[in-house]
């Protein structure tokens, strides 16, 4: 199954290179992805994946970025605020003012009481939609509080 997929791929770059050059001269994050579920339906978390598939080098432009964010500028809500609308941007989401401020929230509240916050807590408080497989994914990268 995985060859069919890569001739697909090849395919798809074939009909890419005989378009006209027109339509390449828009950038790449003025096109966004569709945010609809993979076929099949599945999970929050599945939709991600599918929606950041083949945003690798994007991705790791946004890790560098991160990587030179100074510890004072995490405290600042509003350079996080804006960091979070340069990362959608960069990977063609698009992601509505609302839902950034939803986010912005989030992270004040997370953030209050120190590094570890209750993921419980606050999945309870922001995450109505969040399912138990998607909260053991971020539960891993939040450190246990002693």
């Amino acid at each position: 199954m995985r060859k069919q997929t890569l001739k697909k791929s090849a395919g798809k770059r074939q009909d890419r290179a005989s378009k006209p050059a027109a339509t390449e001269q828009s950038p790449p994050a003025a096109n966004p992805v569709p945010v609809a579920a993979p076929k099949g339906g599945g999970s929050p978390l599945n939709t991600l994946k599918h929606n950041l598939a083949g945003k690798r080098k994007a991705i790791f432009e946004i890790l560098d970025e991160v990587k030179k964010v100074k510890p004072e500028q995490w405290q600042d809500p509003n350079q996080v605020e804006q960091l979070a609308k340069g990362f959608a941007q960069k990977l063609g989401l698009p992601v509505p003012d609302q839902r950034i401020k939803q986010f912005v929230a989030a992270y004040k509240d997370a953030t209050k009481n120190g590094p570890n916050p209750n993921v419980d807590e606050l999945v309870k408080k922001y995450g109505h939609h969040v399912d138990d497989e998607t909260l053991k994914e971020i539960k891993k990268f939040v450190p246990k509080t002693k």
